[in-house]
Formats: C-alpha cells, structure tokens, sequence
C-alpha cells in the first residue's frame, strides 16, 4: 500500500502553555496521545501527528518579566523542554507547532479574516472582572468568594475597547452537531457537561486585548492597537498543522477531515464549545472528534509544588524506563477517568505486570527452545489469538487503552497458565518431543502476535521481541490484519534469547 492510497489521519494534542516547564500531566496527555497515533499507523492509516506549544498571552509576559528575561528568550527556552518531553516520552509527532512561527501568524490572520467577513466579529468597550491566571473576564458567579477558584486571586475591574466573537449565536448549530454525533466528544460525562453549558446559553467573547497593556502577541488584522486574545489565536494552530494558511484548500482539508483532538478536561470547553464555533464562523468543518481525558493527583492530594508532590516526567523515565513508565501511564490511568499516581503502587505494577509475568514469559519461552531444539523452530501447530484481538481492538478504538492492555495480559496469563499445566521439561524428558515442539510453536507465534499488540504501547520492547523472534519486514508498514494472522513464525526459523526485558524493582516500605 502507498502512501498516497492510505486514509489519512490527522491528530493532534492539546498545545501546553508555556507559562512553566512541563509535568507528569503533559507526559499522560503525549502518550495518550502518541498510543492513538501508533494505533492508527497500525491500522494502515497515513498519520499526521501534530504537537507543540503555546506561547502568547499576559501570564507568558509577566512570567518572563518575574525571571528577568525577555519574552522570546523565555519561551524559547520553555518550549524547548516541551520539545525535549516528548523526546523523553517516545513520541512519533510528524510536526511540533510553536504560536510565535511566522506560518502560524499567516494562519491566524487568514482565519480572523474568514470571521471577521462573514459578519462574526465586533467591537465594543467593556468593562469586567479579570483574571490574569485564567487570561479571561469573570463574572460574579464565576468567583467563590469573591476570588478566582482556580488561582485564589481576586480579579481586577478592567475597562477597554475590545473585538469580541458572537459565541452566542451557536448555541443551537453546536446542539444540533452534537446530537448528529453521539460520539463527537469522549467520554460521554464530559460530552454531556458541554450539552448543559451550550444549552445554559453562550455568552458573546471578547478575543482581543489593548497593545498598551498586552504587547505580546499577534496584532489584530487592520488594528494595530489590539492583539489577539490567546485562546483565539492558540486554537488555529491545529489548522496550521494541517497547512491552513500555507498550503491550497484541498491539501489542508485532507487531513482536516479526519482531525481528532486528544486533551485535558479542563480545556475541554474551550475546544468542544469554542473551538467548534470558530470554524462553523469560519466555514470551515468543524473537527472529527474529541478525545477528553482527566486529571492526575498525587496520593490522593492535588499536585502543588508547595506540597512538593508534583511528579517530573524526568523521574518516571529514570525509575521505569521509557516503555516501562509508558506502560504504567496507560494501564495505571484510565483515559475517561481521574486517576491517582502512587510511586509504590507503580512499582507494584511494573514488577507484577512487565516484570514477573512479560518478562518472564518471554525469558522462559526462547530459553527452553534454545534448551530443546537449538533455537530452531522444527514443527508448527494450528491456533489462533482471535478472542484476544477482538477484546483489544474493542478498546482501542473507544481509547479505553487500560482495557486493551487488559486484553494482552490476559493472553500472557493464559499462555503462562498453559505452560505451567504442560510441563514441558516433564515431555521434554519422556521423550515427547513432537508434542513439545507443538506446544513450543503455539507460545512463541503467540507471543509474536502479543509484541505487536504492545507495539503502539511499548514500541521498542516490541522491536526488541520481535528482533529475537526474527520477525522481518518493515514493521513500520505492517498493518494489525497481516500481523494478527496466525503463522507468522515459520518452520526453520532461528528463534533468540532475551535478557530481563523488565528487571524487577526494589518496593520501597
């Protein structure tokens, strides 16, 4: 299959804010992320994959002023180690978007201009409650005592001139998308919490801020007074990726068709609400599909570094390896769900999971045929791994990754089962040799099929598996229809050993 005969899939993440280095939040958000992107390659798609950061905006400015550094030179340096994080998270992104790229600029421009013709931009003074931390307007009910909830700061009364957006004349259009798309955000409690604020009514947004008391950020088209509210500006950096501004209409739209969004919940309504109005302003199709997933706390508590828990993505890698810590952020977390991190209970898990079940399995399987047969695979048997498959592929295409990982570690504790009740060094001394050369070809062509099952999860202890297998071809074209065959491991070939794939953990007490 060619390239250009593939179905094109388009993803992106959530752009962090590069008010602050990444965290444990961002690294959940790239993997869930990187698993869709590798999946979907696997499933013989032509992926674009789009990442990187966002980096204009009040909170950026004063950040860079606290630190003494210019703007540029703190969000170069910020966005740097987002660059970095996904290095360190095994991430496939085909792109990495920066909101102060000259393409992005032309970008935004384009698309301010699209709204601004088709009647859906105005401008008026105002006067409110505004929050530097959450970079908007509040409203008294907005407030819990009198202060932000998220920040505990208490808004200051500005009054100015601003462009703002009639978000306000969606509110039936975004109702009707949704109910033609039961699907369109996941999971199903975040999608119903947009329903109730769309159908509480949609207030009009103010999308620029005075050049004299903002100047970071990109200028209103044809007012040189004004600059570019973040959120309006941030959002159409997944049309730069897709080449909106750049590229002809058809080229971009043949990836937008396809765009799903992975991100935090709490800038879901920013993207389900507001995002999806800005392109109906803009005529533009609206996104694919959200993919919505929670938040992270730490032993129960939110993570604050004045409590000192806030978890570096950093300190997983060195304490988990890179697949290892992909594995526990998967299985450990479910994607709809709020989850807790517990250094003990991943540690738990890494050595009942990856290294007493996997690893072992793996060990034991490509030792004992190198102990009876020399390593060579000398006669096949009839099987199958369908069951298996269909549970993963259940779950995988409703992002229920801690489910399809259910389904691969069911197919090792069965196979681990199966070769406890076998006993093969007890055939292996009656002479049975043919029955054991059976049960041999059935748990390693079974394992075969599991290093590809972990693939999108684990990429490089699947590559190291399958290297022992001596598995060829270009794994990187394979599709889950071709390696789900049952038979890829054939009679003559040379089977390897593996060391430890996972050494055990020491649990703290």
């Amino acid at each position: 299959m060619t390239e250009e005969s593939k179905t094109p899939f388009y993803i992106t993440t959530a752009i962090p804010y590069v008010n602050a280095p990444p965290h444990i939040g961002h690294a959940l958000l790239f993997v869930y992320a990187d698993i869709t992107a590798r999946y979907q390659r696997f499933l013989g798609k032509d992926v674009r994959f789009l990442t990187g950061t966002d980096e204009h905006g009040q909170k950026i400015a004063n950040k860079a002023a606290e630190l003494g550094k210019t703007t540029t030179e703190f969000v170069d340096e910020i966005s740097q180690t987002v660059r970095e994080m996904a290095q360190l998270v095994g991430m496939s992104n085909t792109d990495f978007i920066r909101t102060t790229e000259d393409r992005h600029a032309r970008a935004v421009e384009a698309f301010w201009k699209r709204v601004d013709a088709n009647g859906w931009i105005y401008k008026k003074k105002y006067g409110g409650l505004y929050c530097v931390g959450c970079e908007q307007f509040k409203t008294e009910k907005d407030l819990v005592d009198g202060v932000c909830p998220d920040h505990r700061v208490k808004p200051e009364y500005i009054e100015e001139e601003n462009y703002f957006f009639k978000l306000s004349a969606f509110g039936d259009r975004l109702l009707a998308l949704y109910a033609e798309r039961p699907d369109y955000v996941i999971p199903e409690s975040r999608f119903n919490e947009m329903k109730r604020l769309v159908q509480d009514g949609l207030e009009d947004m103010s999308i620029s801020r005075s050049k004299e008391r903002l100047p970071w950020g990109l200028p209103v088209p044809g007012d040189d007074t004004q600059v570019i509210y973040v959120w309006f500006d941030a959002l159409v950096n997944y049309l730069t990726g897709a080449g909106f501004g750049t590229e002809s209409e058809a080229e971009w739209m043949k990836w937008w068709g396809s765009v799903t969004h992975v991100l935090g919940q709490e800038i879901n309504r920013f993207h389900s609400i507001l995002w999806v109005a800005m392109c109906m302003a803009a005529d533009i199709e609206p996104p694919k599909q959200f993919a919505v997933h929670g938040w992270i706390t730490a032993d129960g508590q939110k993570m604050s570094k004045s409590l000192g828990n806030v978890i570096a993505p950093e300190f997983l890698r060195q304490n988990f390896g890179l697949d290892g810590m992909r594995y526990l952020l998967a299985r450990e977390f479910v994607f709809s769900s709020d989850g807790d991190y517990s250094e003990k209970r991943f540690r738990e898990r890494y050595d009942a999971d990856l290294a007493n079940n996997f690893g072992n399995l793996v060990n034991r399987t490509t030792s004992m045929l190198q102990k009876y047969f020399g390593g060579e695979i000398v006669r096949t048997s009839e099987g199958d791994m369908d069951g298996y498959w269909t549970a993963y592929r259940l779950a995988m295409d409703r992002f229920q990754y801690d489910r399809a990982l259910e389904a691969a570690w069911k197919a090792m504790q069965d196979l681990n089962q199966d070769i406890d009740i076998q006993k093969p060094w007890t055939l292996a001394k009656e002479g049975k040799t043919d029955q054991l050369a059976d049960h041999l070809y059935d748990w390693l062509e079974s394992i075969r099929q599991i290093a590809w099952m972990i693939r999108p999860f684990m990429p490089f202890t699947s590559d190291r598996i399958l290297d022992v297998l001596n598995v060829s071809g270009d794994r990187e074209q394979m599709t889950i229809e071709e390696v789900s065959t049952w038979g890829g491991i054939r009679i003559g070939q040379k089977i390897g050993t593996v060391p430890p794939l996972f050494p055990r953990l020491e649990i703290p007490t």
